[in-house]
């Protein structure tokens, strides 16, 4: 076996023992050295292969979306219309991730919260083309007008998954919501460049995905959240704190003149 093999090997078992820790715990607090140990590895080596625990992960994210591509692309021959194949491309992604929560979620939710610089432009980069080349043959259609091109109307795309992605992993959005808003966002936005037949379709969409969306977002309203909600958390423990009592006021004493 070549070195190059076993190299892809040992982060193919890198990988697999990170899905496997998600899967059992149900989050991401593991650390390297379990993961090495799980993947019968020695200490240094997910670091050598990976840089970082985050770019395990989102090589881990990668890898585990890659089947989009091959879902999207024969989805492509489902439908002559070129607004169904962008609608299919959305109910893919949004079952991708609905469909295996105790996975995606806290995968997503430590890859929220990391700088990567290196690991996160390719994962966007991904994202983008899988978007891009949902919206081909609507480009090739010649429905886009001027002022939208192709590669605009794609980041929007993206924009509107990860919105929704992000109000789900934060428990926003239960799944099917999640499904919904992934859809009912990319419906408003197909709906800017439409034909007539097809926004009469669209219209009708949006009015059944409407009624599965929530009134609003989370429990809280902004009158009634917390104003500690958006502290750091160790100003947030600050001032949860009870104020302690305040000193006893000092007695004052008389003071009498003598007189002469």
């Amino acid at each position: 076996m070549s070195r190059e093999i076993q190299k892809e090997d040992r982060k193919r078992r890198i990988l697999d023992a990170a899905e496997a820790l998600i899967r059992k715990t149900g989050t991401t607090e593991f650390s390297m050295a379990v993961l090495a140990e799980r993947a019968s590895l020695s200490g240094p080596t997910p670091y050598n292969l990976f840089g970082s625990k985050g770019g395990i992960l989102y090589a881990l994210l990668n890898r585990s979306v890659d089947g989009l591509f091959s879902d999207i692309a024969r989805g492509r021959g489902k439908s002559p219309d070129p607004v169904e194949m962008v609608l299919h491309a959305a109910q893919t992604a949004g079952d991708e991730f609905a469909s295996d929560p105790r996975f995606y979620r806290p995968l997503y939710q430590f890859l929220l919260g990391i700088h990567d610089p290196v690991n996160r432009p390719a994962y966007m980069d991904r994202a983008l083309f899988y978007w891009k080349q949902a919206l081909l043959h609507l480009a090739e259609a010649g429905q886009l007008p001027e002022v939208i091109s192709h590669d605009q109307l794609a980041r929007m795309m993206v924009v509107n998954t990860l919105g929704a992605l992000d109000l789900w992993v934060q428990s926003e959005l239960d799944d099917d919501q999640f499904r919904a808003q992934v859809l009912y966002g990319t419906a408003v936005l197909l709906y800017s460049v439409a034909d007539a037949t097809q926004r009469d379709h669209l219209s009708a969409r949006l009015r059944v995905l409407e009624r599965q969306l929530p009134k609003r977002f989370s429990t809280q309203t902004p009158e009634t959240a917390p104003i500690t909600a958006s502290l750091p958390v160790a100003k947030r423990r600050a001032a949860t704190v009870a104020p302690a009592a305040p000193p006893p006021a000092k007695s004052r004493r008389k003071v009498t003149r003598a007189t002469v």
